[in-house]
């Protein structure tokens, strides 16, 4: 080996070593919890549920039924939910009756039955006579994720003190607002320095069908938890990844008036019909006979969207986009099936993944390297059959994953070794490049980086622009703001701020260059554009306006797609004004930038700016209207005198494209808003009022009516010499 290829190997070593630390660093969680990937790890645990599909054997075989409280039951029992306590004591008496091993009560009793006394004593009856139920408390979460402060000593079950036997069901959900962890117990203040560990829902009915005192909890022993004699796997130092079995509706549902409907009881319908069926203890069919309820732990639980009681889980039936969500009932039905099978899902720890990370990355980058050292006039062969060696090495990855997770139920992490192999092929495609075109200057491309590609080929073309100066032209001039942007920017990290920002100044660019624009420059959050050159465009009003509509337009897309996600929306101002400016190469002989200067440019920001006075989205000056007003509908908003000018401007809003804009209802209102708008102008202020009305009609919240509407008012008590039409905005 000479000298040269050991130097080779060793730079090529420790490159991809880097390499590796550094997505490692980046990606593997456990390690450096930056959470960067933590979200897209997440969601690839949600596929491998998907693609496992639902364990049917617990369907038929479970330890766990749920007695749901639904629409059915509500009109089928004869008094309105909320029910009186004595319907639960009646159902607890009939479950024990059909042999169930435990009853567990997912609501809160947290007050006094509002039927009435009664009924509370008839359920602290019932609960002191069967000694098998659970019941449901629930604390206010502190900061600490574990550690609950305690509102009141009876867990906000005001049943406590008739039998201890209290579950908290309190789930936390994961960064992306689903629910796939289990927190076994959390610890409660109970005085001064002073703490205990109160089980949550799931453990505490546990407890009560092994014969457990109602406060045991896990303990955390190493990466587990130790319970019953089992060791559960950790995800993390508190909670279990809970092995959900199928989606909402995996376990039996068995209905609430089913239950407590024997043959003392009258339902709706018997009443209705004068007809017994008595569905409990009917001695043909009923739940008392059949062995529904023999030996099963019962949950008892609401499943009706409205309680509220419903969360995105890691599993749905993957038919449509929402369709993960689960009951909280169900969630604890799990957890518990998990425990008594011994069925958990163990995780992968960092001390496995981190060399595993590092292995991929240094494998992947030497044989693509190696590869395109044998190239030797067989580029395209060798750049083939490295992209095939990392397609098989990715397919290798998720196919293993995938395998490991249904027959091991083992999480090994996907996306840090899927970005570990990326890394290594991207990483020696670099060093590639690098080693071989060092010394190229690639004039254009750098170019291309930060002004817009047509800018580009002009000085290619006419070398002589680079030299300083500019031309004086009538030109289009658009600038773009995102409204309440440091609220906005507050409310947020920065990682999801610049994520959003660059998502939201990325579409708008591809709009202003689908349309023929100049990006001259990003300003934070504003854009600043124009149309005419360094191309001359006769219709460069027509294209800034259609731009402008385009970008109010895939702004809606975006923000629709950002409030699904759970992230906040981006309101956006547009100002656009043409008319004569100078433009060219500014700045110094060691740099400079090819834009635009002068008062239109300045009258086209504050447009931008005076959007917030009307609360429009678009405002252009009566010039642009004049020149697109035969293709794009638009209203007058008003005559404005703007700081830096003395004479006022006409300000137009643009509506939309005028073949696409056909609502009857719009164009009514639009008539009626230009006949104000005529009498408005004149000083008729009492037609100009009368008009606003009609306007206000098809649109009642429509803002620029309204505030005419108050003006026209307030100007027909005054004098003549008091009233003006000319609005003078002054910036705050």
């Amino acid at each position: 080996m000479t000298r040269t290829s050991v130097r080779s190997w060793l730079a090529r070593t420790i490159i991809s070593f880097s390499i590796g630390v550094i997505v490692v660093a980046l990606t593997v969680e456990s390690v450096f919890h930056l959470g960067l990937f933590q979200r897209l790890e997440l969601s690839s645990i949600d596929y491998r549920f998907l693609y496992r599909g639902v364990n049917t054997s617990v369907r038929d075989s479970s330890n766990v039924v749920i007695v749901d409280i639904q629409d059915d039951a509500i009109a089928s029992l004869p008094v309105p939910f909320p029910w009186p306590r004595d319907y639960y004591a009646r159902l607890v008496r009939n479950l024990q009756r059909a042999g169930a091993r435990a009853v567990a009560i997912d609501l809160i009793f947290d007050s006094p039955d509002t039927h009435g006394p009664a009924g509370d004593s008839s359920l602290r009856a019932a609960l002191r006579e069967t000694h098998f139920v659970v019941l449901a408390g629930k604390r206010e979460q502190d900061q600490e994720r574990y550690e609950l402060h305690l509102l009141r000593n009876d867990y906000g079950n005001i049943f406590f003190s008739t039998d201890s036997a209290v579950g908290l069901v309190n789930i936390q959900s994961d960064v992306d607002g689903e629910y796939r962890l289990y927190t076994p117990f959390y610890k409660m203040d109970v005085g001064e320095d002073s703490t205990i560990a109160v089980p949550t829902f799931a453990f505490a009915v546990l407890n009560k069908v092994l014969g457990f005192p109602p406060f045991t909890t896990a303990k955390s022993v190493g990466r587990s938890f130790l319970y019953a004699g089992k060791e559960i796997p950790q995800y993390d130092p508190t909670s279990i990844m809970i092995n959900y079995y199928g989606p909402n509706g995996t376990f039996r549902h068995y209905h609430f008036h089913d239950v407590i409907d024997d043959k003392t009881f009258k339902t709706v319908e018997e009443i209705q019909t004068g007809q017994d069926v008595n569905t409990f203890d009917d001695p043909d069919f009923g739940y008392l006979y059949d062995g529904t309820f023999k030996d099963k732990i019962v949950l008892v639980g609401v499943t009706m969207p409205e309680y509220k009681d419903l969360f995105p889980v890691s599993i749905g039936r993957g038919r449509q986009r929402g369709d993960n969500q689960m009951y909280g009932v169900e969630i604890h039905a799990n957890m518990i099936e998990n425990i008594l099978r011994d069925d958990f899902l163990r995780i992968q720890s960092s001390r496995v993944e981190v060399p595993e990370v590092m292995l991929l990355v240094m494998i992947t980058f030497m044989i693509t390297a190696s590869l395109r050292d044998r190239a030797r006039g067989r580029q395209i062969l060798m750049e083939f059959a490295g992209f095939v060696i990392v397609a098989m090495l990715l397919v290798a990855v998720l196919w293993t994953a995938l395998w490991l997770f249904v027959h091991r139920n083992y999480v090994v992490s996907i996306v840090s070794p899927l970005a570990g192999v990326l890394a290594g092929y991207i990483g020696s495609t670099a060093y590639n490049l690098v080693t071989e075109r060092r010394q190229r200057a690639l004039i254009k491309t750098m170019f291309s980086t930060y002004v817009n590609p047509s800018v580009v080929d002009e000085l290619i073309t006419n070398p002589e622009k680079l030299t300083l100066g500019g031309q004086r032209r009538e030109l289009t001039v658009m600038f773009s703001d995102i409204e309440g942007f440091t609220t906005i920017s507050q409310s947020m990290d920065p990682e999801h701020l610049v994520k959003l920002l660059n998502e939201f100044l990325d579409t708008m660019s591809a709009v202003i260059f689908e349309h023929n624009g100049t990006l001259d420059k990003y300003e934070g959050d504003a854009i600043m554009a124009f149309w005419g050159a360094p191309i001359p465009q006769q219709n460069h009003a027509l294209l800034a306006c259609k731009s402008a509509i385009a970008m109010r337009d895939s702004l809606k897309e975006l923000n629709r797609s950002w409030i699904e996600d759970g992230r906040p929306p981006f309101p956006m101002r547009i100002g656009v004004n043409t008319g004569e400016m100078i433009v060219g190469n500014m700045g110094s002989t060691g740099k400079f930038a090819y834009t635009v200067i002068g008062d239109s440019v300045n009258l086209a920001s504050r447009l931008e700016g005076a959007n917030k006075e009307y609360r429009s989205n678009i405002m252009v000056s009566g010039r642009t209207y004049d020149l697109v007003k035969d293709v794009i509908v638009g209203r007058e908003l008003d005559h404005i005198t703007v700081k830096g000018r003395s004479e006022p401007v006409a300000v137009y809003e643009l509506l939309g494209d005028r073949e696409k804009l056909t609502d009857a209802g719009v164009l009514g209102f639009l008539e009626e808003y230009a006949e104000g708008m005529k009498w408005y102008h004149e000083h008729r202020w009492d037609s100009a009022f009368a008009a606003f009305e009609k306007a206000l009609a098809h649109a009642p919240n429509d803002y620029p009516t309204r505030l005419h509407v108050d003006r026209c008012s307030r100007f027909m008590t005054m004098s003549p010499g008091e009233c003006s039409d000319i609005v003078v905005l002054r910036e705050k």
